[in-house]
């Protein structure tokens, strides 16, 4: 799952604390240098990694997804590395019995933690970079970046693509202006962030249009949750300065075949959202591979495109 705008911040913060944290760490072994004191297990433990506050963080802080992972373990390695040569050259000070080769060790360990650590920075800078301004969802290049991972990673469950398009929203920004028309946008995509599950991640396509990734074991399965999002829209108000606006939303849900691209998906997608808007809105539709509409799943009764209700 895509970490969402504030996750990502919350991250960063607590990453720095533990960098600056670790900064003390480091001023520790030089105390332990002058006193010669082997006995702080922050130092000198052989487990010294799992003990100091950067330590804490990295055990606490669980990936979201297999890149994240990646830079993960990195960092996790370096961290231990760094430790490991800190230990060794603190001994060898003590000790008496220190050479050059102990000290371009530590060093050599300090720069690749800190590399390892600015490289997930980089990746979760990247990723908040490319979430949609006007919602906060992540946007059409995050998809586009992590599609193909996220189709290998799908198995054993399939993954399946629902496009969703907010039914006559020309006539919400006509009717109310652009400004409530944000609005409306922004509530929806809160809401979609909050009523996907743990298997599913909200995407803003562009427009009026968002798209959901959803997990699942068969193609009903997918169409019940994409239909699920489809009432829990209909059926919730958007609050704005002066009333509160009701809208539908048509989708078209289809699987995404082993190494299928993302354009082939999405072009099934849309031709299903499109035969859903053809034959009355407020419905989702499955298209199969074969370009067929086998499952139409509407709403009854249908809702008006948008109703007003002032408030008071």
């Amino acid at each position: 799952m895509i970490r969402k705008t504030a996750e990502i911040d919350v991250i960063l913060l607590s990453l720095n604390q533990s960098i600056d944290a670790h900064y003390k760490w480091l001023v520790k072994m030089f105390r332990c240098v002058a006193s010669s004191d082997i006995t702080q297990p922050e130092i000198t433990h052989v487990d010294s990694h799992c003990l100091c506050e950067f330590g804490k963080w990295l055990n606490n802080h669980p990936a979201r997804d297999t890149d994240e992972t990646g830079y993960l373990y990195q960092i996790n390695a370096a961290h231990t590395k760094m430790h490991a040569s800190g230990r060794v050259l603190l001994l060898a000070i003590v000790e008496k019995r220190w050479l050059p080769e102990h000290f371009e060790q530590f060093q050599d360990a300090l720069l690749a933690f800190t590399a390892a650590v600015t490289d997930y920075k980089i990746y979760l800078l990247n990723i908040r970079s490319n979430m949609d301004i006007l919602t906060g969802l992540p946007g059409r290049r995050v998809l586009d970046e992590s599609f193909d991972r996220q189709l290998i990673d799908a198995s054993p469950s399939h993954l399946y693509l629902f496009l969703l398009d907010i039914d006559r929203f020309k006539s919400v920004n006509d009717t109310y202006g652009h400004l409530v028309g944000d609005v409306v946008l922004r509530t929806l995509a809160a809401n979609l962030a909050a009523w996907t599950r743990h298997d599913e991640t909200a995407y803003r396509y562009g427009g009026e249009e968002f798209i959901i990734i959803i997990r699942a074991q068969t193609d009903d399965m997918a169409c019940q949750a994409g239909m699920r999002i489809c009432h829990l829209i209909a059926e919730n108000s958007i609050h704005y300065p002066g009333g509160e606006i009701n809208i539908t939303v048509t989708g078209g849900v289809t699987r995404a075949q082993p190494g299928e691209p993302l354009d082939v998906v999405l072009g099934r997608s849309d031709r299903a959202m499109y035969e859903g808007k053809q034959t009355g809105r407020n419905r989702c539709m499955f298209m199969d591979e074969q370009q067929k509409i086998t499952r139409i799943i509407r709403r009854e009764p249908v809702y008006p495109a948008f109703t007003k209700q002032a408030v008071g």
